[in-house]
Order: C-alpha cells, then sequence, then structure tokens
C-alpha cells in the first residue's frame, strides 16, 4: 500500500472495533437507529477522530456531522456516508464509507504541496429506512426534505420528537429550509461517497473497487387486502364463496414475479421484493384484525410490503402503474379489496459525473486497486446531492465507489467489509482529493 501501509489498515481496524461497540444487540447485530442515542454516539467518535488530526468538526442543523479541513477554501470536496443502520443490521453499511472518508482526509492533509480546494466529511444523519423515509438528513441538509415525515413514528415516538432529543431543530424540514449554509453548499465542488457493494459482483469479479455507474430510485408500497373471515371447513372452496385474503396474496406475489420477468426479458434493469407479510408490529397497530387469521379460519385480511428499485424515474412510475393494476385485477378475481399505499418515493441517478469517476479510477489504477464500473442496486445518500441546486446555481457533481462485501450480505449480523478493502478504498479517494486539491509545486491556482 503506497501511502500508509499498514498503519492505515490498523486505523481502520481500530475504527470499526469501536463502531461495533455502538448499539451491539445481544445477538451481535447493530441497532443504531436514526437520531437515538446510539447514532449520536457514532458521530461523537468519528468527531473526535478527525478533531484529534486537526480537521474542525461541527453539525448542522438538523445533526449531519460536518468535518473539515483548515481554512476557508472557495471550493470544497464532500465525501462520507451514514452512520445509522437497519434494526439489528450490520456494522459495515454506510460506516465503510465514513471510515474511509476520515482516513481519505487524514492522508490529504499529510501530503504536501500548496491546497488550492478544501474537504469535508459529512456523517449523514438517518439513511435508513426508519421513520417511513430514506435519505432524511441529506434531503435536509439541502432543503429537500418533506415536512409529512416529521409525523412519521418509530417505536413509540416521533421523528420530530426524536430529532429535538438529539438537540437539533426540525424547523428546518417543516420549512423546506436547508440545514447547510448556502454559502457551504456554493462551495460544493464535487461529493464522493465510499459504500459497501450489498451484493457480490466485486467479490464474484476479485475486484478491490468498483466505480458507481448510476444509483437506484425507490417506489415502496404497503398493500392490504381485505376479504371475508369464515370457517374453513364449513365455507366450500372457491371465489363464489369465499373472499380468501392469502390465496389472493399468493397469486398476486406469484403474478407480480412473471411480470418483473417478462420487462427483464425486455431488458429493463430493476429489482422488486416483497419485504413483510403480516409481521411488522407498527402496521399491526393500523390493522389489528390481522391477528384474527387462524388454522381454522379462511383469511379474512392481510399486508405486505411491495419495495420497487430502480435508476430511472420514468420506469419506477410507469412499472408501478402496470403493479397496482395487477393487483387490484387479482384482488377482484378472488373476491377480495386491495388498498394501496405509498409508502415512500426517492428518485434515482441514472448517471453520475463523468469526470469524478474518471479521476476515481485513474486513482484506483495509480493505488494498485483493481476496479471495474458498476450500478448500484440500493438507493444512497448520493442521490439527494445530485439533485440539489446550489443557490448561485447549477449542480453538484457525484461519484461513488464501492467495495466489496463478504459474500453480498447486508443489513445482518453477518455483514463483513475486509478492513484492506475499506483501507484501499480511503487510498483510492485520497488519490483523487489529492490530485484535484494539491498543487505538488507549491503554486496556488486561481
Amino acid at each position: 500500500m503506497a501511502l500508509d501501509g499498514e498503519h492505515l489498515i490498523q486505523r481502520v481496524e481500530q475504527h470499526f472495533s469501536k463502531l461495533g461497540t455502538i448499539g451491539i444487540q445481544p445477538d451481535g447485530s447493530i441497532t443504531r437507529i436514526a437520531w437515538s442515542d446510539e447514532e449520536s454516539a457514532a458521530m461523537a467518535y468519528i468527531r473526535a477522530e478527525g478533531e484529534a488530526f486537526g480537521l474542525r468538526g461541527s453539525y448542522d442543523g438538523v445533526g449531519n456531522l460536518l468535518l473539515s479541513t483548515p481554512g476557508q477554501p472557495s471550493e470544497r470536496y464532500l465525501v462520507g456516508s451514514h452512520l445509522d443502520s437497519v434494526p439489528h443490521g450490520g456494522n459495515f453499511d454506510g460506516a465503510a464509507g465514513v471510515v474511509a472518508a476520515l482516513e481519505a482526509i487524514r492522508m490529504l492533509m499529510q501530503t504536501d504541496g500548496q491546497q488550492r480546494c478544501g474537504a469535508s466529511l459529512v456523517a449523514w444523519r438517518g439513511e435508513e429506512y426508519t421513520f417511513n423515509a430514506v435519505y432524511k438528513g441529506s434531503a435536509a441538509a439541502f432543503g429537500l426534505g418533506e415536512p409529512q415525515i416529521l409525523h412519521n413514528v418509530y417505536g413509540d415516538q416521533s421523528l420530530r420528537d426524536a430529532i429535538r432529543q438529539q438537540g437539533f431543530d426540525p424547523h428546518f424540514i417543516d420549512e423546506g429550509r436547508p440545514s447547510f449554509q448556502p454559502e457551504f453548499i456554493d462551495s460544493i465542488a464535487g461529493y464522493v461517497e465510499p459504500h459497501i457493494e450489498q451484493g457480490t459482483v466485486l467479490e464474484r469479479e476479485r475486484r478491490d473497487i468498483g466505480i458507481v455507474t448510476s444509483i437506484a430510485g425507490d417506489r415502496r408500497y404497503l398493500v392490504v387486502l381485505e376479504g371475508r373471515f369464515d370457517h374453513s371447513g364449513a365455507t366450500p372452496m372457491g371465489s363464489t364463496y369465499r373472499g380468501d385474503v392469502n390465496l389472493a396474496m399468493a397469486y398476486v406475489q406469484v403474478r407480480l414475479d412473471e411480470l418483473a420477468q417478462q420487462r427483464r426479458a425486455q431488458g429493463r434493469l430493476f429489482t422488486q421484493t416483497v419485504g413483510i407479510v403480516n409481521a411488522d408490529p407498527e402496521i399491526d397497530k393500523k390493522y389489528p384484525a390481522v391477528h384474527g387469521n387462524s388454522v381454522t379460519k379462511v383469511s379474512g385480511i392481510g399486508y405486505f410490503t411491495f419495495d420497487l428499485m430502480a435508476a430511472e424515474d420514468e420506469f419506477l412510475d410507469t412499472y408501478s402503474a402496470e403493479v397496482l393494476r395487477l393487483i387490484w385485477k387479482t384482488a377482484r378475481e378472488f373476491n377480495v379489496k386491495a388498498f394501496i399505499e405509498m409508502t415512500d418515493s426517492s428518485r434515482g441517478l441514472p448517471t453520475l459525473d463523468a469526470d469524478l469517476s474518471r479521476d476515481l479510477e485513474r486513482a484506483a489504477a495509480a493505488a494498485g486497486a483493481s476496479s471495474q464500473s458498476i450500478a448500484s442496486g440500493a438507493g444512497h445518500d448520493a442521490v439527494m446531492v445530485g439533485l440539489a441546486d446550489k443557490p448561485s446555481g447549477g449542480e453538484i457533481p457525484v461519484g461513488m465507489l464501492f467495495v466489496p462485501c463478504r459474500a453480498g450480505v447486508s443489513h445482518s449480523k453477518e455483514e463483513f467489509a475486509s478492513a484492506e478493502h475499506v483501507a484501499k478504498a480511503a487510498e483510492v479517494l485520497a488519490g483523487a482529493l489529492i490530485e484535484r486539491c494539491i498543487d505538488p509545486a507549491g503554486q496556488a491556482h486561481g
């Protein structure tokens, strides 16, 4: 390793060792929910680590952490990811990107030469889908937050109260006012987010780094089917006599899969997933009758979640319409009613910045890291940065780096990325930052 050798790997291991104690559960998983004490503790650890080698730490109005190189540069590069997790998740989703960014900025500061731009590490609040919303901190940073999410509840607490409890101000989201200062947003010359792949492509191809080409958006739905409770023995089979929700749900899921296979055969790139079936405590509170299903009854009510992800928003909308029509048609066929609620909608980024991607590719080659282009099937905070407009006009160029994760496992206690791979991502990111921000001849660029 060219820049910091084994010491870099050791520091990466130490970071994960410490973060792995924050939000640890009895089963070994990690739970760091948005605006929880655990998420705040992880942020405090990263802030202390950055300040120890000279970065200036601060929080914005909603609690996003910023660690910036000294001075007041007219341009800066924003690098980082998130520190929250899904319930009973792992220690690397998001955190790997924050650790890689922290170490990349350390290497940038240790590089000789005239600094012509600055860098800021960002640890976003609340990226994961808790409180029924994603990208909560990054959206708020640029005034893209949706006020209604403040009423959403996780456990027994609203998002509004969770933000306040951690000492921050939900009014930025209420008012659609950026929690980043306008002059700070204008200074951002680009954003790069390192992250674990959450898939198996890099591992299978034996690549150290993925250069991300696109990021998926999503459409998420709660589908509730209502039929009629009847005696399982005394009620004849068939939709003339029964409104059997479980049977209808089974057909809906199979037909949705068949529809997906047809569209994928036509060359469409997307994923769809039924994630929850009659098994969510918060949804159960709205539909307590689901507990009336039993062995000796025809099922009278049930629900499932449907998650659709693709990079192209036009496809997400047209395919979503097909999905909804199919669900309603199948429900009528089986004598049940379908009620469909869109619970989340976020845009994707069909393309990332070509210049940043080329710089990352060159930096990977210089660091001796094997790399390849790869699309992100998951969503990331980078989407919000890419959708933001600067107060002075223009957009923020966005790039992403992926590192392999073992067996592609994520959102699980089994999630793992090696310190060597995260360190290599830090080295690649540092190389790109040094190329853009350091004049080795010592001459400032105007």
